[in-house]
């Protein structure tokens, strides 16, 4: 069976002995506009960033999709800091947001 419903969902607590103790990550996703293509945003290139300030333990995306922009990243051993980390991958993004 195939549960795209969350770590913690019912789905996973009905067929997963100790499903409440899986790890689960937080992730933190917004989708924003677009800009113009320009030199420093080209809507067929997405960004995937391993770093520290972005995530401790996970990563950060830019993926451009039609007429948006979806920018986030996500958690593991530090769920509290995620707008922190948010705020990191949205500057590092800049120009391409």
């Amino acid at each position: 069976m195939i549960g795209a419903d969350g770590a913690k969902s019912n789905v996973a607590r009905s067929t997963i002995k100790d499903a409440h103790k899986i790890p689960y990550v937080i992730a933190y996703h917004e989708i924003i506009e677009a800009p113009k293509t320009t030199s420093e945003y080209n809507p067929d290139r997405c960004d995937v960033i391993y770093n520290g300030d972005i995530s401790p333990d996970f990563y950060g995306w830019v993926f451009p999709k039609y007429d948006h922009v979806g920018v986030g990243t996500g958690t593991v051993v530090n769920r509290p800091a995620i707008k922190q980390y948010q705020k990191a991958i949205r500057d590092r993004a800049g120009d391409k947001i």
